[in-house]
């Protein structure tokens, strides 16, 4: 009885972790069909000053070194990637103080599209992010994911994970995230 309940409960903490990860970045782990224009953009979240990530081919320039610095990241791990779900751009950043992953949506709608997928994720709730509406989702202990839309039909994710250490701001994950997203936002170009 004793090994059927100790395998049972770690089959249920792989299993946890396995979706945590899927959902906590990306948007639910499935490959997702590129929407283009056949949904039609919420007024509720339409994006009145669009920018464009078509030209970004390294979501790791969507924050400086001088950024990372403000953001309390000594000496970080830098490595550009491709996000499995989107096969878009992405970057993984970490340090001791934290860890941040960068990703590019430009095939899979932006707002409309993620609230349309809202069940895919753990506690989705709107907000803002410097006038770009935005959901904060998988939000857990230390970890939040912000999902930005930066035109109607693009958006970018941010999953900020604090470590040890670095400042009292760190130890709440959406405002940090919001603010990680913040200091990205600047780098995109306008559409």
């Amino acid at each position: 009885m004793l090994r059927r309940t100790t395998a049972l409960t770690a089959s249920f903490f792989v299993l946890t972790t396995i979706s945590a990860c899927a959902v906590g970045q990306g948007g639910g782990g499935k490959q997702l069909e590129p929407s283009g224009s056949q949904e039609a953009v919420d007024p509720a979240l339409k994006v009145d000053s669009p920018k464009n990530l078509n030209g970004i081919t390294d979501a790791c320039q969507l924050l400086t070194p001088e950024q990372l610095n403000q953001l309390g990241t000594s000496e970080p791990e830098i490595e550009p990637s491709t996000n499995p779900q989107y096969q878009e751009p992405s970057c993984d950043i970490s340090s001791d103080a934290l860890k941040i992953t960068i990703d590019i949506n430009t095939e899979h709608g932006g707002m409309t599209a993620a609230n349309a997928r809202a069940s895919n994720f753990e506690n989705f709730e709107a907000t803002e992010v410097d006038g770009y509406p935005a959901a904060q989702v998988n939000a857990a202990g230390n970890l939040c994911t912000i999902l930005t839309g930066v035109a109607d039909d693009q958006s970018i994710e941010i999953y900020y994970a604090k470590n040890s250490g670095g400042t009292p701001e760190m130890e709440d994950p959406c405002g940090y995230a919001k603010k990680i997203t913040a200091e990205a936002l600047k780098n995109i170009p306008t559409a």
